[in-house]
């Protein structure tokens, strides 16, 4: 592989090597063992190449793996969706029940108070009549006071 070394690495083994056969023989061995080298470099390569390639799948998420991960999300959504459902229905239930007591509560009040403005209401008119029939015979005896005065 003649060339493969720079110039300037050549000219300097030729001004080294003063026989310039044996110069020629030192740039072939040279080259030779760069080739070889660079060979091993590549195998060398395509092996870490191979082991980057494992670590890095052992590393990343693959798409099966995705796809379960994905799956497995998607029955925790549902079951934890379905359990908020169950929970919000049982607390509708909770405060329907505690609104139907409220109004059971509010009704037996409200009838309590009824029960009893309807009383002070007859009481009241009771007093009412009373009073009305007090006036009312106060003004007849007048009116048969004031009649037997003029009569007289």
């Amino acid at each position: 592989m003649p060339g493969y070394l720079p110039y300037e690495i050549t000219k300097g083994i030729e001004s080294v090597i003063s026989d310039p056969e044996l110069a020629r023989k030192v740039i072939e061995i040279i080259e030779k063992g760069l080739s070889s080298i660079e060979e091993k470099a590549k195998e060398q390569k395509i092996i870490i190449k191979h082991e980057l390639k494992d670590e890095l799948t052992k590393e990343l998420v693959t798409k099966d793996e995705l796809k379960a991960t994905e799956e497995k999300l998607r029955i925790e959504i549902k079951a934890t969706e379905e359990k908020l459902r169950a929970e919000i229905k049982a607390t509708e239930e909770k405060l329907r029940a505690e609104i139907k007591a409220t109004e059971e509560k509010l009704r037996i009040e409200i009838k309590a108070t009824e029960e009893r403005l309807s009383k002070e209401i007859h009481r009241w008119r009771a007093d009412t009549i009373k009073w009305m029939f007090v006036f009312w015979l106060g003004q007849l005896v007048a009116f048969i006071g004031i009649l037997k005065f003029m009569l007289k």
